[in-house]
């Protein structure tokens, strides 16, 4: 009886070691703890980069030139003159035979001009002419005018008269230097005038040079 006690004893202990030593070779793996949303929705932005990308930005300057300018010299008199243009913004294409596109043109011819060393330009305009490279203006017995607004201001009426000889294509404004004044005084202006079958056309025009800006990524 007393061996069988010291026996039993032994598988016990044997028992105890074995598992012992089956726990320290094989752990149980204890469980992860389980990440709530919020937290997973914190984790993954903590993980974003905190820097936009940047494109670089370049400044562009452009010389904007709305008036041109030449000269043209008379063999036979010995005198230059200075001949000016600006051409409008837009344009209007009427129907045929005047379908190639209308643009309003302000021209400017200069007194002769003897020296031309010595000419400060655009200083000494003597007529002032509204052009068009498409259509025919319109004007009526008693006079034509072209309707122009300074600036978004009020509308002043301007006399203007066709050559003769021209294909209506060519007026001269009569008060050339009032114009020309309001001209030099103001940014932009509309001016209206007249096409014989195409009614009232009004043009925009930038009245001053300068320097363009402009951003490009």
């Amino acid at each position: 009886m007393k061996n069988l006690k010291i026996g039993g004893c032994a598988v016990v202990v044997a028992l105890v070691v074995g598992y012992q030593w089956y726990v320290q070779a094989n752990p149980i793996p204890q469980d992860e703890p389980v990440m709530s949303q919020r937290e997973e929705v914190i984790d993954k932005l903590s993980h974003l980069s905190t820097t936009l990308p940047v494109k670089q930005v370049r400044k562009i300057e452009t010389n904007e030139k709305n008036w041109h300018y030449h000269f043209e010299h008379d063999d036979l008199r010995q005198t230059t003159t200075e001949f000016g243009n600006n051409s409008s913004l837009n344009k209007h294409v009427f129907s045929f035979p005047y379908n190639k596109g209308a643009w309003l043109n302000i021209a400017t011819t200069s007194k002769p001009i003897k020296d031309v060393k010595a000419y400060k330009p655009r200083s000494s305009i003597n007529r002032v002419f509204l052009t068009t490279t498409d259509g025919q203006f319109l004007c009526e017995y008693d006079g034509c005018y072209a309707s122009v607004s300074f600036d978004g201001g009020k509308v002043e009426r301007f006399r203007v008269s066709t050559l003769v000889g021209s294909a209506n294509n060519i007026m001269e404004v009569i008060d050339g230097q009032r114009f020309m004044r309001e001209v030099k005084r103001h940014k932009s202006a509309i001016i209206e005038v007249d096409y014989f079958q195409n009614g009232s056309q009004q043009f925009r025009f930038n009245l001053n040079d300068g320097v363009k800006i402009m951003y490009s990524s």
